[in-house]
C-alpha cells in the first residue's frame, strides 16, 4: 500500500501514569468528580464548547439519551475518566481513588500529549469517532492545554461494500492481505482509494477495483512510453519518498520522514517546497498543470481531481521530459510508485508462480464465459486479470493467452 510507517507505536498500557496525571489534573481543576462508587467522571457542564465538533449540545444529548444511565453520574452526558475495578477484575492499576482502569477516551489524550505535545496540527479518525470519542477527547484535553488539542479534525468516511459499511459484524469484512491473496495489487487498491475524497463514502466491489486497476495500468503505460528520466540536468527525476516496511511492533521513537521503516538503503528525501517552488524549469502550460494539481490537494485533499490532473498531464502536448517530471513530482503525494515503471518486468514464469495457478484458472473461466456468450462475465474477468498485471489476448481459434502489461 506504500504507507509510511509511524514514528512511534504507543500502547495504552504503557501510558497509565500519564492517564492518571491527566485525570488528577482535571479533578484538581474542578472539571471532574469522584463518586462514592470510586468512579471519576468528566463534568461536561464545565466545558462550554462541548458538542461543537459534532454539532451536539448537552441538552440534546440528555434528551436523546437511551438506556440505563450509571446511577452515580451527576449528568447523563458526563463520561468516565477512571472506573473502579470490580471484584475479579484482572487488568487494573492503583490510583488515588483506589484500584481501577482508565476510561476509553482518556488514553488518546494522554498519549497525544506525551508524543505530540499539548497542541498539534491534525487529528484524524473515522467518521464514527466524531462523537463521542473525539468530542470527549477535546473536552478532557482542553482545560489542561488551553483549548482543542488539534487545529484540524479530519474524519474519513466508511468503506462500503454493496452499499453497506464494511465491518466484521456485518460479515463483509476483508483484510488487505486477503485482496493480495486474491490477485489484487495493493497499489491498485490504493489507486481506488484515491478516486474518492476522504470525507465521501467509497463503495468497494470487484467492478470498482477492476476499473481502478485498469486506470492505474493505463497511467503506467503512458508514463513508461515517455522513456526514463535523464540521470542529471533540469529534467532528472525528482527525489522519491519510499515508504518502506516497518518491523513487527517497533519500539521507541524513530527519526526522519520514513519513521520506523526498516533499513533498506533508501534515504529520506530533502524537505522542499514542491508546491510553490517546483525544481524544474516548467513552461507556462506545465506550470498551469502543476498549479492545478496543487490547488486540488489544497482543496481539502481533492484527490480525484488531482488524479484527473495527472492523466491530463500525460495527454497534453508538453515535451516528454516535462510531462514525465510533472507526473513523478506529483507522485510524491499520490504514492503510486510511478518511478518504478521503467524497472524490468518479472519473467512470465516467475510471475505465474507468484499467483500459484490463479491466472490459468481465471483464464479458463473467461474462456467458458466467452463460449457461453456471457460477455459481461468475460469482461469482468478480463479486468481482474488486468488488475493482476496481465492482459488476455484472444486468438482467432477461440483460445486466449496472457501477455504481461
Amino acid at each position: 500500500m506504500n504507507l509510511l510507517p509511524a514514528h512511534v507505536y504507543p500502547r495504552a498500557t504503557e501510558h497509565i501514569p500519564e492517564m492518571l496525571a491527566l485525570a488528577e489534573r482535571l479533578e484538581d481543576l474542578g472539571h471532574a468528580y469522584r463518586t462514592d462508587a470510586g468512579n471519576v467522571y468528566f463534568a461536561v457542564e464545565t466545558w462550554p464548547g462541548y458538542g461543537r465538533l459534532s454539532g451536539n449540545t448537552p441538552d440534546a444529548l440528555r434528551a436523546g439519551h437511551r438506556g440505563e444511565v450509571e446511577a452515580d453520574k451527576r449528568d447523563p452526558a458526563d463520561f468516565a475518566l477512571w472506573k473502579a475495578a470490580g471484584e475479579g477484575r484482572l487488568l487494573k492499576w492503583p490510583s488515588r481513588w483506589g484500584d481501577g482502569f482508565p476510561g476509553w477516551h482518556l488514553e488518546c489524550s494522554a498519549m497525544a500529549m506525551r508524543h505530540l505535545g499539548d497542541r498539534f496540527d491534525i487529528h484524524t479518525g473515522g467518521e464514527d469517532n466524531v462523537f463521542p470519542h473525539h468530542e470527549d477527547e477535546i473536552a478532557q484535553s482542553g482545560p489542561v492545554v488551553g483549548g482543542p488539542p488539534a487545529d484540524l479534525w479530519v474524519h474519513g468516511a466508511f468503506l462500503l461494500t454493496a452499499g453497506r459499511k464494511m465491518a466484521k459484524s456485518a460479515g463483509n469484512f476483508q483484510r488487505i492481505t486477503e485482496l493480495a491473496e486474491g490477485g489484487v495489487e495493493a497499489l491498485a487498491f490504493r489507486y481506488l482509494c484515491l478516486t474518492a475524497r476522504y470525507s465521501r463514502r467509497l463503495d468497494y466491489s470487484d467492478e470498482s477495483q477492476a476499473a481502478a486497476a485498469t486506470a492505474l495500468t493505463t497511467l503506467r503505460s503512458r508514463l513508461r512510453a515517455l522513456g526514463p528520466a535523464p540521470a542529471d540536468g533540469p529534467w532528472a527525476a525528482p527525489p522519491v519518498l519510499v515508504a518502506g516496511r516497518a518491523p513487527d511492533r517497533p519500539v521507541g521513537d524513530a527519526e526522519g520522514i520514513r519513521g520506523h521503516a526498516a533499513p533498506d538503503g533508501s534515504a529520506d528525501p530533502e524537505i522542499a517546497d514542491r508546491a510553490s517552488r517546483p525544481a524544474a524549469p516548467l513552461s507556462g502550460g506545465g506550470r498551469d498543470l502543476h498549479e492545478q494539481f496543487v490547488a486540488a490537494i489544497d482543496d481539502d485533499l481533492d484527490l480525484p481531481r488531482a488524479i484527473a490532473t495527472i492523466h491530463a498531464t500525460l495527454r497534453s502536448d508538453l515535451p516528454a521530459d516535462e510531462r514525465r517530471w510533472l507526473v513523478l513530482d506529483a507522485d510524491a503525494v499520490l504514492g503510486l510508485d510511478l518511478h518504478r515503471v521503467w524497472e524490468p518486468q518479472p519473467p512470465a514464469a516467475a510471475f505465474e508462480r507468484r499467483h500459484d495457478g490463479l491466472l490459468e484458472e481465471l483464464l479458463a473461466e473467461r474462456s467458458r464465459a466467452r463460449a457461453n456468450r456471457d460477455w459481461a462475465e468475460a469482461d469482468r474477468i478480463r479486468e481482474r486479470l488486468r488488475s493482476m498485471g496481465v492482459d488476455p489476448v484472444d486468438r482467432a481459434d477461440g483460445t486466449s493467452e496472457l501477455h504481461p502489461i
